[in-house]
């Protein structure tokens, strides 16, 4: 025991590459490029290097292909396109399966094969460009943070079957990338899949105890030089036409506008949206919220998605949902320099509305890439408001430095928010005067972790002062706290006896104000993942808060003077997951938390089934229920009588059952690679009863209380997404999308579910449906027309 501890204190010091030497494939330039139509009989492809030897990546990672499925793949390029040709053997081709999906969509039944090219060799950004065995395009930017399956490039594909297996050909244009055309190696890798057997292979091998250093496992393309790439100009004209129907009053609106892309060179690239049009975005999952806090919704509008993951680094700093969808326009610039200073920058402006003034977004980024995959970035957003008393400002600096071998991380954040208030000063004073009040916050982060192998951890602690505010562009739940804690982990990724994977883990957190550093909450975490070889996956976790808590925000007060007691509580869950390869498939959640303070206890449950009609339909069902019981939350601030002096508030209360039913239902059906119809509809019902009433004492526990009165609630939410896409050509999508909206609020507790349903069908409902079409232009094209 004492010398496995020395070895995994000293690991962070020690520097060496537990990686295989890297594959280099040597790519030519060619004249006449290939015809992409899944058949490799062009001359060309007979003259070229061919990569092959690829290794498992999962389940049994580092075990060589068979030679019945091996795959074989051939690359070159012109000033316009990275061309491949790929040959994926198979004994068994009518096994290859092949069910149709949108584009981007995951967890389907296809054979898929995609590259993932990174132009810098600096595992910031790496483009993957996929095809699945029925001809589904799939195309996504995978970055430190995360990644964005938004990105929509244009690029061609074709795939055949054939009685040898299946082939897959590429073409893919220089103007869809980010690149330096200085003839260094690009680092690139490839990998292919074979669903039945649910195993994926790459070209360059990948140890799966290493996937935080995945980008540095890629291989090599060497050749790529004196690329003259043609001017990077295209238009997207848009055109909408509406029928809203509301309240039997039906409008016909139509909108306009256009989007531009503009490469400033090889690197940088100019995005820009004139008068956008968000009315098909999908509906919110609205819920009923009793927290002090707002609710988080996801962006689902591709501008805000498509080209701002260099903004992820900051964090709670930019949420793009604060740009509202009153746009005039909205302009984006990013890429990165051959040295590795990669820049971004976002403006918006909205329109002047009754409830918010004419208003200009900026948000800008300098992140400046190192050795090891390590980087320092300075971001800033901004807002300024005409006419209005306040502008924001938000700046940090972060900075993640990693270690030779990418087994362990050091990160460091300071963030620094400014809002400015302008008072006008008393009217006396002709003509008026202004001043100006700046409130400065500070925010913080530390931590160290180990990343890469079987054993993990992560040692953190952060800070937000109570005048920290990023939320005029950004999102914070809280400020004025300072966290800090430990997790660890255990991470077997390659196959044994047992199990395909397995994940065990355990935390503990600390959290105080951190104005007097008082004490807020200890949270202790384990979990547990385990995934059979029949592909069943469990999952479980357990919750422990050993001591009483208090929570400062409850009471909805700005000064954090009058926290209420949170309880001792243990919460469990489980998750059961079966193998999506099947036509019939679950999901399975249930779990519970007892609060003892206030003799309060929950449970929840979800059961989500999904059926494979054929390759071309599915469906998808979601039921989930929670209901809790004796639960404490805030109610009003009632002003004692006037009489006393100084006034005095007392804090009310209640002891509540609240409830909640979700039902989604799910289909598609994709007619072609090129088109789809998809529905989703989902209700959700919530409802709250107030049991007893009572008043927060200055030491943070609830008394008796006199107080009285209806604060019972009932919400209904209805939405139904209906949408007809059509991708008829590269780039250009034509889409027609219905759109119903119900909802019903009131202070009458309704517990019957079909109650809710009948209610909420009395109420007025709101349904949009739309045409548009988006037509995708290329300025070399239109050339060529002349």
């Amino acid at each position: 025991m004492k010398k496995h501890l020395i070895i995994f204190l000293l690991l962070p010091l020690i520097s060496f590459s537990q990686f295989t030497e890297k594959k280099i494939y040597n790519i030519k330039k060619i004249d006449k490029n290939p015809n992409i139509d899944g058949i490799l009989n062009d001359k060309i492809w007979g003259n070229l290097d061919i990569a092959k030897d690829f290794s498992q990546l999962e389940p049994n990672n580092g075990e060589k292909e068979k030679h019945h499925q091996r795959t074989e793949v051939k690359m070159c390029y012109d000033d316009r396109n990275i061309y491949l040709g790929v040959m994926m053997y198979d004994n068994a081709p009518d096994s290859i399966l092949t069910e149709l999906s949108r584009r981007d969509q995951e967890n389907k039944n296809y054979d898929e094969f995609g590259i993932w090219i990174n132009p810098f060799n600096d595992g910031q950004i790496e483009y993957n460009f996929s095809v699945t065995a029925a001809g589904v395009q799939k195309d996504a930017k995978f970055f430190p943070s995360g990644s964005d399956n938004t990105w929509d490039a244009v690029w061609k594909s074709a795939v055949k079957i054939n009685n040898n297996g299946w082939v897959a050909e590429f073409a893919i244009p220089f103007s869809s990338l980010r690149f330096s055309n200085d003839g260094k190696p690009w680092a690139i890798n490839m990998g292919r899949t074979i669903r039945r057997y649910r195993s994926v292979y790459t070209w360059n091998p990948i140890d799966a105890e290493y996937l935080s250093s995945i980008s540095l496992q890629a291989g090599l393309i060497d050749g790529i030089k004196n690329v003259n790439p043609p001017l990077r100009l295209s238009f997207m004209p848009y055109a909408s036409v509406y029928t809203n129907i509301y309240n039997g009053e039906t409008t016909f609106p139509y909108n306009y506008g256009m989007d531009l892309k503009y490469g400033i060179n090889e690197s940088f690239t100019l995005d820009m949206t004139l008068i956008p049009d968000f009315g098909q975005v999908a509906s919110d999952a609205e819920i009923l919220n009793l927290s002090p806090f707002e609710i988080k919704y996801e962006e689902k509008r591709q501008f805000f998605n498509e080209g701002t993951e260099l903004f992820n680094k900051g964090e709670n700093m930019f949420y793009s949902r604060r740009i509202q969808d009153d746009l005039i326009n909205a302009t984006k610039v990013s890429g990165r320099t051959k040295n590795g200073l990669g820049f971004a920058t976002l403006n918006a402006i909205t329109n002047q509305t009754e409830n918010k003034p004419l208003t200009n977004y900026n948000v800008m980024i300098f992140d400046q890439t190192f050795g090891n995959n390590s980087s320092i970035s300075m971001m800033n957003t901004n807002m300024i408001q005409n006419g209005s008393n306040k502008d924001a400002n938000v700046t940090g600096l972060f900075a993640r430095i990693n270690n030779k071998a990418n087994t362990h991380t050091y990160v460091g954040e300071l963030k620094m928010s400014q809002e400015f208030i302008t008072e006008t000063l008393p009217i006396l004073i002709y003509p008026p005067e202004h001043s100006i009040n700046i409130t400065k916050g500070f925010s913080g982060m530390l931590s160290i972790g180990k990343i890469s192998g079987k054993y993990r951890y992560d040692l953190w602690s952060s800070f937000e002062d109570d005048k920290y505010n990023p939320n005029d562009l950004g999102f914070l739940y809280s400020n004025n706290e300072i966290n800090s804690g430990l997790s660890i982990s255990y991470n077997q990724l390659k196959e044994n006896k047992q199990f395909i994977s397995s994940r065990f883990s355990s935390a503990i957190s600390y959290e105080t104000l951190f104005t007097e550093q008082k004490f807020v909450n200890l949270n202790l975490d384990m979990e547990g993942r385990v995934t059979f070889r029949n592909h069943l996956t469990v999952f479980m976790s357990a919750e422990i808060n050993p001591y009483q808590g208090n929570d400062f925000y409850e009471s909805r007060t700005e000064n954090f003077n009058n926290p209420v007691k949170l309880s001792k509580s243990v919460k469990v869950r489980t998750h059961i997951s079966t193998d999506y390869r099947k036509s019939f498939a679950i999901d399975l959640s249930l779990g519970g938390k007892l609060n003892p303070l206030y003799d309060g206890y929950s449970y929840h449950w979800r059961i989500s089934p999904r059926y494979r009609i054929n390759d071309k339909s599915s469906i998808r069902y979601v039921l989930s229920l929670e209901n809790k019981y004796n639960d404490i939350g805030f109610v009003t601030n009632d002003t004692l009588p006037i009489l006393i002096y100084p006034p005095e508030t007392r804090f009310v209360f209640g002891k509540r059952d609240v409830f909640m039913i979700t039902n989604v239902l799910e289909g598609s059906y994709i007619l072609n690679n090129k088109m789809d119809f998809s529905t989703k509809i989902r209700h959700y019902w919530s409802g709250v009863k107030y049991n007893q009433f009572s008043e927060l004492e200055t030491n943070g526990y609830l008394s008796n209380t006199n107080y009285f009165s209806g604060h019972d609630a009932n919400f209904n939410a209805w939405t139904i997404d209906m949408a007809l896409n059509w991708w008829f050509a590269p780039g250009s999508q034509m889409s027609i999308v219905w759109k119903n909206s119900m909802q019903d609020y009131n202070d009458i507790l309704t517990i019957d579910w079909f109650d809710n349903i009948n209610n909420t069908f009395n109420t007025i409902p709101q349904n949009s449906l739309s045409f548009k079409i988006v037509y995708y232009l290329d300025y070399l094209y239109l050339r060529k027309k002349q």
